[in-house]
């Protein structure tokens, strides 16, 4: 990952644009994309043209994290028909606040990221107009079917999990390339001093470095650490699922929310009602005094 070195004092920003072509028109696209940031935690100030903003959170609010998403950035979304179903949206971003001394071509990647994220969760939520389990029809931007309950789009498209992946990795990444540094500055400045000045006693060379240890290798040897943390993290974390909602007992007592019987297996693959081994046995007494009154 290449990186941008910026100055570390005053707060640096940066902009970054993606421009995606999108089926659908630019109105219907419009408010799905306006509903989808309000469920990401922005702040929709204006709907046509599109202006959002999300404020800092984590030690962002310092000026200090290394996840580029905890940073205040603002989004400007411009939607352009470029034919008869097909939409041109360009995001513009600006992130604010930024102390860490340099942006890194990952950052600018984990944007990319969030914005085809969005795209997908506007496509994925106007994928279906009814319900594949019961073929009722759907309320636009409605994940679950309201007859049956069952999901009519994916709660959660695969460029979510994509976001995070890069989000963590590149956290991580300039987590551990920050305490490279530090770790490597401590080791090597008393070394440097100790060969090229003559006058500095080994006594004076042992303070030195266990001084550098301390307040640069120490700190260093933490965000390698926590580098290594994180990315481990990343790796096992599963994506989280989402469970049905079960219908409400108001409803099935109305008959509103009662489940389609289209949407139940066929009696010929149900499973099979297990008895207990007290019941199963009782039943068979039966057939056996039939039998023997049969025989005599």
């Amino acid at each position: 990952m290449g990186a941008e070195f910026t100055a570390t004092m005053g707060g640096v920003s940066f902009d970054h644009d993606v421009t995606r072509i999108v089926a659908g028109d630019a109105e219907s696209l419009r408010a799905r994309l306006v509903e989808i940031l309000e469920s990401m935690e922005y702040r929709v100030l204006n709907e046509n043209p599109i202006r959002a903003r999300r404020g800092a959170r984590a030690l962002a609010k310092s000026g200090c994290s290394q996840d580029i998403l905890d940073y205040r950035r603002s989004l400007d979304i411009g939607l352009k028909s470029v034919g008869a179903s097909a939409t041109r949206v360009t995001f513009a971003y600006t992130v604010t606040g930024v102390n860490s001394g340099y942006i890194t071509k990952g950052d600018r990647n984990t944007l990319t990221r969030e914005a085809e994220a969005m795209i997908a969760m506007a496509q994925s939520r106007a994928a279906l107009s009814y319900c594949p389990a019961c073929g009722a029809d759907v309320v636009g931007g409605t994940r679950f079917c309201r007859r049956c309950g069952a999901p009519v789009a994916a709660s959660h498209p695969p460029e979510i999990e994509l976001l995070r992946l890069t989000a963590d990795a590149n956290a991580s990444y300039k987590n551990m390339l920050t305490g490279a540094i530090l770790v490597l500055t401590g080791a090597l400045v008393p070394a440097l001093i100790f060969l090229f000045s003559a006058s500095v006693s080994f006594e004076k060379f042992l303070k030195v470095t266990a001084l550098l240890a301390g307040l640069v290798s120490g700190p260093g040897l933490a965000f390698l650490l926590a580098g290594l943390w994180r990315l481990a993290r990343a790796i096992k974390r599963k994506p989280e699922q989402e469970e049905l909602p079960a219908p409400s007992r108001r409803g099935l007592a109305e008959g509103e929310n009662s489940p389609d019987t289209a949407a139940l297996p066929p009696p010929s693959i149900q499973q099979p009602i297990q008895h207990s081994v007290t019941e199963a046995t009782t039943g068979l007494l039966p057939q056996e005094v039939k039998r023997t009154n049969d025989l005599n």
